[in-house]
């Protein structure tokens, strides 16, 4: 096994050791012997700080705005493409028909512009050929991909201008089906879906395939009930934009309105909405059920999670050892939550985890070098290749 490997599990079990002794208290870093300080830190779980950790959510996530997204939406104009069809009206001048078209005989029959109410028109459908031109009656191929609707307009009119005098002309789509982007993952309908001249967000195209999977009653569907359980990881939602990756937490938008976490949807987009097989902790150590436990919506306390797995052990556990472990395997951070007063498990109460988190609780005498080893080494080296895993 690499030494990088087996240094951090080996320096957890040195601070395990040396908070055995009654009336240990931590206070900034842990020093080793030789007076050398350690990169991790162990926190105690206290009011002062859960209301920084609360203050800090609250200043980063409640109704930030999204300026760019919001201009980006301002600023966003459908782009005909090849395959689009496209209704065009010369108005009183019905005779400019889509040759050949078997849609034009089903397009709407529509009033002109000044007219009295006897003067009526039909729109007639073109579609754009492959190589990005428009064959229009009378005039030679007009090359419309990459141009909106308003240039498009204004080219026929300008062409038209030859053999007609001012010429009124409408233009709009009427099929899409140049552009699309992929919808994958654990949502009711994945799939391709196409861009059109509504613009559409990444939380919005989530809605519009169904929402996400979820659990009712022990099956799979889209069902809204009270019991229905999300089967997605809101929290990390990929969204990969021209090759560039992006993870979004939708979970923040959701429940706090972060617009931050939203992104417009462009041509070719993929986003994908993985499981939440991974949104779970890791409950260890001196308790009745330990194992891994789903952290359902992305939301747990450290009592709920002690309550999961059916509270300590009372023969073994030490109530004043209970540590939770996060954050990357080179750099974890280290919570201490000293329980021995009732009191204090409101602390627990409202100290929310984060996926992939490890609950241990220590045992009542100084654990054995080998028990410790058993129980610590092999979670934290399967979070170290989860955290690789999910990296790609």
């Amino acid at each position: 096994m690499p030494l990088k490997k087996t240094v951090f599990p080996l320096l957890l079990l040195l601070l395990f050791a040396s908070c055995s002794l009654p009336g240990l208290r931590f206070k900034g870093p842990v020093r080793m012997r030789t007076g050398r300080r350690l990169p991790y830190l162990i926190q105690p779980i206290t009011p002062h700080l859960l209301t920084r950790e609360a203050a800090r959510r609250h200043a980063i996530a409640i109704g930030q705005p999204n300026p760019a997204l919001t201009r980006a939406i301002q600023d966003y104009a459908y782009h005909v493409g090849p395959q689009d069809t496209l209704a065009i009206v010369v108005w009183g001048h019905p005779e400019f028909l889509a040759s050949g078209s078997s849609l034009a005989s089903s397009s709407p029959t529509l009033l002109a512009p000044g007219a009295a109410g006897t003067q009526l028109t039909r729109a007639h459908n073109f579609t754009v050929h492959a190589d990005g031109d428009l064959y229009f009656p009378y005039l030679n191929p007009i090359h419309v991909a990459g141009l909106t609707v308003t240039a498009i307009r204004r080219l026929l009119i300008r062409k038209l201008h030859t053999i007609l005098k001012n010429p009124e002309v409408s233009v709009r789509v009427v099929g899409f089906h140049s552009a699309t982007y992929e919808l994958a993952g654990a949502i009711v309908h994945p799939g391709l879906y196409p861009i059109t001249n509504v613009p559409v967000t990444v939380s919005q195209a989530i809605a519009r395939a169904g929402g996400v999977l979820q659990t009712v009653f022990g099956s799979i569907g889209a069902s809204q009930g009270a019991v229905s359980r999300s089967l997605a990881d809101l929290g990390r939602v990929i969204y990969i934009n021209h090759g560039h990756r992006e993870i979004l937490n939708l979970r923040a938008f959701y429940r706090d309105g972060d617009l931050t976490e939203d992104r417009l949807v462009r041509p070719g987009d993929i986003i994908r909405v993985p499981s939440n097989a991974f949104d779970q902790i890791h409950v260890i150590g001196e308790v009745v059920r330990p194992g891994d436990y789903p952290m359902y919506g992305g939301h747990i306390n450290l009592a709920e999670a002690l309550g999961e797995a059916g509270g300590l052990d009372l023969t073994t556990a030490n109530p004043a050892r209970i540590f939770v472990f996060r954050g990357a395997y080179e750099k974890p951070k280290i919570y201490w939550l000293n329980a021995r007063s009732p009191l204090t498990m409101l602390l627990a109460n409202q100290f929310k985890l984060k996926p992939q988190d490890v609950v241990y609780i220590a045992t009542s005498p100084l654990s054995a070098w080998n028990r410790i080893v058993s129980q610590i080494l092999p979670t934290v080296e399967t979070l170290y290749e989860t955290k690789v895993l999910t990296n790609y």
